[in-house]
This record gives structure tokens, sequence and C-alpha cells, in this order.
């Protein structure tokens, strides 16, 4: 945007506190371009300054999309909890989007933080119980908690004798 319309801006918001709300919740149009100039560098593997602008786009609007993008390339990177806590910002935005709790579920599967990911497997199988591949992912974890837990109890069992 300009430094026109930016003037434009802070003139409103200092003469009525409810422009500056208004001004504030609407959507910048730099937005999209960001998001879309992210997506190509993403695609080019250019990492880091694909983050940049995802994260420079949820500043101007911490919409989902942003956040969920965001996440991605954190993940990508091997950023694990940065990318979580990417995804519970988006979830603030929207509890509802179940896409969003799956890959929170598989940040926690990665690593191994079994009951944080059955509970967003949980989670995204209530918001979508028409997603098989939720109810996969819940009942696989569920599975591999199962198995960790015999393992653990045949150790113990196993050195008592």
């Amino acid at each position: 945007m300009d430094t026109k319309g930016r003037g434009f801006r802070r003139l409103f918001s200092s003469l009525h506190p409810a422009f500056s709300s208004f001004l504030q919740s609407r959507p910048s149009p730099d937005l999209r371009e960001l998001i879309r100039e992210g997506d190509s560098l993403l695609e080019e593997g250019r990492l880091d300054p694909a983050l940049k602008l995802y994260r420079k786009a949820a500043r101007i609007d911490s919409g989902n999309s942003a956040e969920n993008k965001s996440a991605l390339v954190f993940g990508m990177m091997g950023r694990y909890m940065e990318a979580i806590a990417s995804l519970d910002r988006a979830i603030e935005i929207d509890p509802f989007d179940h896409q969003v709790w799956m890959h929170r579920g598989f940040l926690f599967w990665r690593l191994e933080r079994w009951r944080e990911a059955l509970a967003s497997f949980e989670r995204a199988r209530t918001l979508d119980p028409q997603d098989g591949y939720a109810r996969y992912c819940w009942m696989e974890t569920a599975e591999e908690m199962k198995r960790r837990r015999c393992r653990r109890e045949g150790r113990r069992t196993g050195g008592r004798k």
C-alpha cells in the first residue's frame, strides 16, 4: 500500500475509534500477494524467504491461511514446536477447521507425543466424522500407545524375575 493510503487510515483512525477497528479488520490488498509470493518461493524450495512472507501475512491478517502455511514451512524445516504454535494460533481463529487438527496430530506424532497426537486426531474425527483418514490416524496412534505401554510393562516384569 502506498504512503497516501496509510496516512488515510491513520487520519480516520484518529477521528473516530470505530473507524480504527473497522479498518484493522479488513484484509490488506497486499495480503493475497504476500501469500502468492510465499507459495511461489515454497515451490522453488526457498523455505526461509517463504516463511518470512507467510509470517508477514499473518501479522497483517491473522487468518488461518497464513498460519497454516507458516506451520507447513516450520514443519518442513523440522521446527515442529513452532509449527504447532502456528497451528494453535489457527485453532484460536477457527477451532472447527478439521485439517488444522489433523496437521497438529501429525506433528505431535512426529515428536512421539502420543497423547497430544491422539487428542488432535480425536478432535479432527469429531469435526468430520466422514473422514476415514482421521479415524485411521486415531486408531494407529491408539495402537502405538498400546504397543509402547506393553513394551514398558514387559521390561519391568522381565526385570523382576
